[in-house]
């Protein structure tokens, strides 16, 4: 089967500065791939250039195998269609009137738009959601309602490619969502080209994504295999922290905030975690400026690895091993440096035990992010017999994150 598209060898030039370089790629029916990159790499050139807005100063772009020169303007319309990031609107054309034009490149020069094309016009009105203001001049809405119009002139086109330049950047959250999902389901044969600035909205739309960098396409591919701590940090220059979620078992990125010179930072927050279930704590933590630490876990935890890319010190131990003497005094030597200890809930065994009895003596400021009843105890009961004794001791519960990081200001307020 043919590709939709087939970009060789692409070079533009802007006078002697040079945009793109050597860009090569394939992409298929039905596929939507995602073009991100910082500022500059040039994502809205390429689109401009398979659009024929710009002349490419060599390589050659097909569609369908033709390539893209030998193809009338009218030609060209009928399969490409193109929503920039903002279009001035001279003329105080309706919202109806704007989607029509979606059908121009199928109606004769001396030919009026027949039912078809209205049955279509209304019918991308309606998935845009802009059927009510059909008949207001597009001047007189607001720019997320313009940008929705011009998504639906789009559609009206029935095009086999789809280049969008940030054609959702101008939504709320829940429109983006809307208006991209409508785009999967409803063209399911179109070849779609997004450049993205949100990359985890990309994440999970596109089946490939193109990261451009200085002029060139640094990595091509899922986005599992795009979105690596490593090239993220190659192209953008950020540290992040690549989950996967969950639900759609798609990457996500987090990013990771810079450290905080030591004699700039908040109170001391030591977290006993463990399983994963500290991670998010973990980050709220560090990004509200806080000196943390955490441990005792194990190199195998996940919560090692939320802590060790954002830089915090950790009380280790070997997978499957007990806790050694070692691991304690380190922790212990954390715990009376805290200013506020969090004990997340998390699994317990005979193994990582001595992760609550060391806490014995601190109950004062330890705080407990759960209930008892949330600890996965395997110890016969002990885990849980200790954890009564912190409650007595003066520990508190806490339900959720906005009580941690409340007591935290409250401590931060005290320090300063």
């Amino acid at each position: 089967m043919k590709k939709t598209v087939d970009v060789v060898h692409l070079d533009v030039c802007y006078g002697a500065h040079q945009i793109l370089e050597a860009v090569s790629f394939s992409a298929s029916p039905g596929e939507m791939i995602g073009i991100c990159g910082p500022n500059g790499s040039g994502k809205t050139t390429l689109l401009k250039a398979m659009s024929r807005i710009v002349a490419p100063s060599a390589g050659e772009v097909y569609y369908n195998g033709q390539n893209m020169d030998a193809l009338s303007f009218r030609m060209l319309a009928q399969r490409v269609a193109v929503v920039p990031q903002e279009t001035a609107i001279n003329f105080d054309y309706t919202v109806r009137e704007i989607v029509m034009m979606g059908r121009h490149p199928y109606i004769g020069r001396f030919s009026s738009e027949s039912r078809h094309d209205h049955a279509i016009c209304d019918r991308v009105m309606q998935l845009a959601k802009v059927s009510s203001l059909a008949d207001m001049p597009v001047n007189a809405i607001s720019g997320g309602e313009r940008q929705r119009v011009l998504i639906a002139r789009a559609l009206a086109q029935e095009p086999d490619i789809l280049l969008l330049d940030e054609a959702t950047s101008h939504l709320d959250i829940s429109h983006q969502i809307e208006i991209l999902t409508i785009i999967r389901k409803e063209m399911e044969e179109t070849t779609t080209l997004s450049v993205f600035h949100d990359i985890n909205l990309a994440a999970y739309y596109c089946d490939r994504i193109i990261l451009l960098k200085d002029q060139l396409i640094e990595a091509i591919g899922t986005p599992a295999e795009v979105l690596t701590r490593d090239l993220i940090r190659s192209v953008y220059g950020i540290n992040v922290i690549v989950s996967i979620h969950p639900t759609t078992g798609r990457p996500y990125i987090l990013p990771v905030y810079e450290s905080i010179p030591e004699e700039e930072k908040g109170c001391r927050v030591h977290v006993v975690c463990g399983g994963g279930l500290g991670s998010p704590l973990l980050r709220r933590l560090h990004q509200k400026g806080c000196t943390v630490t955490a441990g005792i876990v194990t190199i195998l935890d996940s919560d090692y690895a939320t802590a060790t890319d954002l830089g915090i010190q950790t009380v280790i131990e070997a997978p499957f091993a007990p806790i050694s003497d070692y691991a304690s005094s380190i922790l212990t030597g954390y715990l009376e440096k805290a200013d506020l200890i969090v004990l997340v809930a998390m699994p317990v065994g005979s193994g990582n035990l001595d992760n609550l009895r060391l806490l014995y003596g601190q109950a004062m400021k330890t705080m407990v992010l759960g209930h008892i009843g949330s600890f996965d105890d395997h110890t016969g009961g002990e885990a849980e017999q200790i954890l009564r004794d912190l409650l007595k001791e003066g520990a508190e519960e806490a339900e959720s994150f906005d009580q941690i990081l409340q007591r935290v200001f409250e401590l931060c307020d005290k320090n300063d």
